[in-house]
């Protein structure tokens, strides 16, 4: 099978999180890994599996995820899966007023799948994995889990 992994990343959270999504997939499938400023529209041809991965701030995904999916064209994706992970957060790790905003806002992987969705994709999976402040780190075990998640992509 044929899997791209984006992702953004402004302080290499997303980005490991996206290569440890990535060692849960290599051994069975080919996997390509590119940050989202070296991915072009035809990186996306003949893909089995389209995964799309973002810091959350302010409930968004980063606007270089957002204009590289608003830049697809309609039906860009029809008939491939897809997923979209994010780095953010917990609720509960935040302050009052900070925690109800992620509340009200969501997460980024909400909406990249709602993009994905747009044009055309048949979601698989979403998820966020979690920081222990706005710049990092990981929280214990988020590595591990992102392989783990990387491993049942292929299996929903």
């Amino acid at each position: 099978m044929k899997i791209l992994i984006i992702f953004d990343s402004m302080y290499g959270c997303t980005e490991k999180v996206a290569h440890a999504i990535k060692d849960g997939l290599s051994d069975l499938h080919q996997v390509e890994i590119m940050q989202i400023s070296h991915v072009g529209y035809g990186d996306l041809a003949n893909l089995d599996l389209f995964v799309v991965g973002s810091p959350t701030h302010g409930g968004r995904e980063t606007e270089d995820v957002k204009t590289f999916l608003d830049g697809l064209s309609d039906h860009a994706l029809r008939g491939t899966r897809a997923a979209a992970f994010d780095t953010s957060m917990a609720e509960e790790d935040q302050g009052f007023f900070v925690g109800k905003i992620v509340k009200w806002f969501g997460h980024a992987s909400t909406r990249i799948e709602r993009l994905l969705l747009d044009k055309g994709a048949e979601p698989v999976l979403k998820e966020s994995f979690l920081v222990l402040d706005k710049e990092g780190p990981l929280k214990d075990g988020e590595l591990e889990r992102a392989t783990e998640w990387g491993r049942h992509l292929m299996d929903k």
